[in-house]
């Protein structure tokens, strides 16, 4: 194909996105908005201006983009628990002083931890150590893979809807139960051997023997 041909089946960036964005699912079209932003391709006043001349019930789709979502997956469960009512931040960080990322944070509660293989496949004990931290600071970390949000989904948002059901009931307080494990404890070490048990004590013997059924006798009744 020549140049005069391939100008003449050229569409700027502006319209392409434009159509694709109306034709695609909410949240694909939001995940292309996503894109937009995050590459460097367009800001969000570019993104109003694209989209000024489409119909009114497509322009305020600009403003559920946003440009710190980091894949895919992101945009896609951002928009879905959006969509479901609730309150979703991207790219939050797991803690004071760690700069480690949160995916997606669904009512502060929930860190959904989306793991493509391509970026995940080799971080198996980096993203579990991230999970611990995330516990630590108080949310409750969930993971779900590409598949998983792919042909699962309605799985993932039970999941994390349960999780939240959970938060929101009342605590019960925590009885621990009375009296002490019946096992020894551990002393300091002393010697080649790395532990040693606390020795059980030894129990007292009467020196006139046991305690034997109480008689007459021995009670001194006459």
């Amino acid at each position: 194909m020549d140049d005069a041909h391939r100008a003449a089946w050229a569409v700027p960036l502006r319209i392409a996105l434009v159509d694709a964005v109306v034709a695609a699912p909410l949240d694909e079209a939001v995940a292309m908005l996503d894109w937009a932003l995050s590459s460097g391709h367009f800001s969000v006043v570019g993104l109003h201006e694209a989209f000024a001349e489409a119909p009114a019930d497509v322009r305020g789709i600009v403003d559920w983009a946003d440009a710190r979502s980091e894949s895919l997956l992101e945009s896609v469960m951002r928009v879905t628990f959006v969509h479901l009512g609730h309150r979703v931040d991207s790219q939050t960080r797991v803690g004071p002083g760690d700069r480690r990322r949160i995916d997606v944070v669904v009512d502060g509660v929930v860190a959904l931890e989306l793991d493509g293989r391509s970026w995940h496949g080799d971080t198996f004990d980096s993203d579990r150590l991230k999970d611990l931290a995330i516990t630590i600071q108080g949310r409750t970390a969930l993971r779900a893979s590409y598949e998983m949000v792919r042909d699962h989904r309605p799985l993932v948002i039970e999941a994390v809807h349960a999780v939240l059901e959970d938060a929101r009931r009342p605590r019960r307080r925590l009885v621990a139960p009375r009296g002490r494990a019946r096992r020894p404890g551990v002393r300091r070490t002393r010697g080649r051997r790395p532990w040693h048990l606390v020795r059980p004590a030894r129990e007292r013997v009467s020196p006139w023997g046991p305690p034997g059924p109480v008689t007459a006798s021995t009670s001194g009744a006459t």
